[in-house]
């Protein structure tokens, strides 16, 4: 596994590339509610007076109320009450790194602080999953997760993409082409600039390749630490759209671009170590499935809860499109040996045993989906919940077993009752995650008319 350090800048490397001009602009970012870097990019002496000093940079707590359309949401966080009030970015900055693609950038994710005080801001996603870290830390457990996600890319640039509404896109391969070496010959004058850059971005990659879909990709991403992995996440994806916007090209983590379509997929994996990452703590020789006893409950937990937290895994109303048991989105909750069928995989042995999560989408955030993994865990851990049975054969076509939610609105419904994620997550957080996912669905359910509803409704009704 590629050590992320040699990749990452420390002051002194920082100040000497400052001084030569080398670098001479600074992205102060933090993850928001949808998973994308928001924030400023500051000169060198603005970064050295308020990212060095820890005073933080100024920002309005609105990033974190607001939707894609960035039209503004009644939340405790933002609001007209408190004349959306500003909160702090303020640079971890053990993620310093350069911007492969723009040379004289460099990049800190940001950790969000309250204005005047040295309190996280609790609805701020890394803020969730520092939570649901130091809850682990305090039974004496870490976890590592590595995100294999899937994307689309289309064969026209952003703006052309944009002006077409997104319809009858000239997508990257011609047929369907999973795992064709052939395909990815032709694909890799751009897919190499992802495998090249990304490690030199601080993201290394361990595999791409062609996935079933038209113009899809798969790229696997090294496992690392909880919160390292999710920043990684998150900056792969920045990444990719980054240099598909260079190439000409149009990238999408839709969870379903196209009805007619395969899905985008995020695997999650993890797996528990003890609380300084040097111990794996998953496999046993002698317990049933494999799983050590207290992994076995960690399992467990994760496939109780798996139903009610699915909004946390599948948080818009096209997420819930993905899941058709056909096209081996995670829709059956039960646990397999390398059976793509369950929605929870178990694979590899030894030090690399661990567990697969099939549910989450390409549009997922990390932040949310590892904090309601970890909290989920936690739970089946101090009920001492028994390891779930290994399933062999179809979990589709198995009977008696439970399936995710169809939609987003029985998956609010779901998790508006999970008395877990409110206690693990605390009050504030609940309520404005599902405020936040409400918003959502009201602006589709009554603020858009849909192509599908023109095409059957215009003329015929």
């Amino acid at each position: 596994m590629t050590t992320p350090d040699a990749n990452l800048l420390d002051l002194d490397q920082f100040e000497a590339l400052a001084r030569t001009g080398e670098i001479n602009t600074v992205v102060c970012a933090a993850p928001d509610p949808y998973g994308r870097l928001v924030g400023k990019r500051l000169s060198i002496p603005a970064f050295r007076e308020l990212g060095l000093s820890g005073a933080g940079v100024a920002a309005s707590g609105f990033i974190f109320a607001v939707d894609l359309e960035m039209a503004p949401l009644d939340l405790p966080v933002s609001n007209a009450a408190n004349g959306w009030a500003d909160i702090r970015l303020v640079p971890d900055l053990t993620t310093l790194r350069r911007v492969p693609w723009e040379p004289h950038v460099a990049l800190v994710i940001c950790d969000t602080y309250e204005m005047g005080s040295d309190t996280l801001l609790p609805v701020a996603p890394r803020s969730i999953l520092r939570r649901q870290i130091d809850r682990a830390a305090q039974q004496g457990l870490a976890f590592k997760f590595a995100s294999e996600l899937e994307f689309y890319l289309a064969a026209v640039p952003p703006r052309q993409a944009w002006e077409q509404g997104y319809r009858e896109l000239k997508m990257l391969s011609d047929y369907r082409s999973d795992y064709q070496m052939i395909q990815a010959s032709r694909d890799d004058w751009f897919i190499e600039q992802i495998r090249n850059q990304m490690p030199r971005f601080g993201v290394p990659i361990e595999s791409s390749k062609p996935e079933w879909g038209l113009g899809q990709q798969e790229v696997t991403l090294d496992y690392c630490s909880t919160l390292a992995m999710a920043d990684r996440h998150v900056l792969f994806k920045y990444g990719v759209k980054q240099l598909a916007h260079r190439a000409d090209l149009t990238a999408t983590f839709m969870a379903k671009p196209k009805i007619d379509d395969v899905g985008s997929s995020c695997h999650l994996h993890v797996s528990m170590w003890s609380a300084d990452e040097s111990t794996p703590l998953c496999w046993s020789e002698s317990e049933p499935g494999r799983m050590a006893a207290k992994f076995g409950s960690f399992v467990a937990g994760q496939l109780a809860h798996a139903v009610d937290i699915s909004l946390l895994f599948a948080p818009t109303v096209n997420s819930y499109k993905r899941f058709q048991p056909d096209q081996f989105a995670g829709t059956a909750i039960a646990l397999g040996y390398d059976n793509r069928s369950c929605a929870f995989r178990l694979v590899g042995s030894g030090p690399s045993f661990r567990v697969e999560n099939r549910i989450p989408g390409a549009d997922v955030n990390p932040y949310y989906a590892y904090a309601a993994t970890i909290a989920a865990g936690l739970d089946g851990i101090e009920r001492q919940l028994e390891a779930p049975e290994v399933l062999n054969g179809n979990a589709w076509t198995t009977e008696n077993i439970t399936t995710v939610p169809t939609s987003l609105h029985r998956s609010l419904d779901l998790f508006a009752e999970n008395k877990m994620v409110r206690a693990a997550f605390g009050d504030e957080v609940y309520d404005h995650l599902l405020v936040s996912a409400q918003s959502e669905l009201v602006a589709f359910d009554s603020h858009t008319v849909t192509d599908w509803e023109s095409r059957r409704y215009y003329e015929r009704v």
